[in-house]
């Protein structure tokens, strides 16, 4: 193994001063050292190269040319390292949050105001996945899971869940269905579903005491978003969470006759009990206050 070959480094620190300042006490005063140690330490240097480094005089110090040379590189070279321990000291580390949940809210709800999170807790690398699967947490491969759980829903004991918001269900259609005078005339018409969520249509019907069957027409789809495209096309009837259409509804690309109510279903961000850490708790408490801050 190779050795450097180097003198004291705090007697190139004492060189480098004096070098610097042309005066031994100017050199003891910015190192808060004295006089004494100053000479010390150049006099330890000199004995090591084995070279003069200061000419005196009376009242003047002067560097012999090998002093010069000396003084420019470990000049350059402690600036360098001042300037790599300041970056090192005010650097803060940044840390990773995976945050999971389904395409549908991430597309609608999160993305959107994803920007908006990164300008507050800039040191935080937020990465998004796709998932819905309890398990991942269980895995350690996400730190947050946000989904629509039945406010009763018991989860493992290792997780803890937080309240988002309500998922407020509600049925969406194009402008130019015919007008729907009640709750029943829904099922004149295909019914739009989501194979995430099959029961949707169920649930929404069960709260609003009319009996449902579905039908051979009605349809299914992967994701929400296709679901909410078939709905727009007039292809059916869809039943959607309401915050995941608001801006359909704003934009007047589906209209929500019968409004939305509330289904016993809530959006919650699921975390570890052993990874509730600051960074995960900040976002959490983040996602909890965003929906009230419209």
């Amino acid at each position: 193994m190779k050795r450097r070959t180097l003198p004291p480094l705090n007697a190139l620190k004492a060189f480098e001063a004096v070098a610097r300042n042309k005066s031994f006490s100017l050199a003891a005063e910015e190192l808060c050292v004295t006089h004494s140690a100053i000479s010390h330490q150049i006099k330890q240097l000199e004995e090591w190269l084995d070279k003069k480094l200061f000419i005196r005089n009376s009242s003047t110090i002067s560097l012999t040319a090998d002093a010069e040379e000396l003084s420019r590189v470990c000049t350059h070279l402690f600036n360098n390292l001042e300037q790599c321990i300041f970056e090192l000291t005010n650097k803060t580390s940044e840390v990773e949050v995976v945050i999971g949940a389904s395409h549908s809210f991430m597309a609608n709800w999160l993305i959107p105001r994803l920007e908006k999170l990164e300008v507050i807790y800039p040191n935080i690398h937020i990465r998004l996945m796709t998932c819905n699967d309890l398990k991942l947490l269980e895995k350690e491969k996400v730190d947050i899971l946000i989904n629509s759980i039945n406010e009763n829903h018991m989860l493992p004991n290792f997780l803890n869940k937080y309240l988002l918001f309500p998922d407020n269900m509600g049925p969406i259609c194009n402008r130019e269905i015919n007008p729907l005078h009640t709750k029943n005339d829904l099922l004149n018409y295909p019914l739009l579903h989501t194979h995430s969520n099959k029961n949707a249509w169920h649930t929404w019907f069960d709260q609003s005491k009319i009996n449902f069957s579905p039908k051979a027409n009605d349809r299914y789809f992967d994701r929400l978003n296709l679901m909410i495209e078939a709905a727009v096309s007039g292809l059916g009837i869809a039943i959607a969470p309401q915050i995941l259409v608001e801006k359909e509804i704003l934009n007047g690309r589906v209209i929500a006759p019968f409004g939305f109510i509330y289904c016993d279903y809530n959006f919650y961000a699921m975390v570890r009990k052993n990874n509730e850490n600051r960074d995960v708790m900040n976002i959490i408490d983040w996602l909890m206050a965003e929906e009230k801050r419209k």
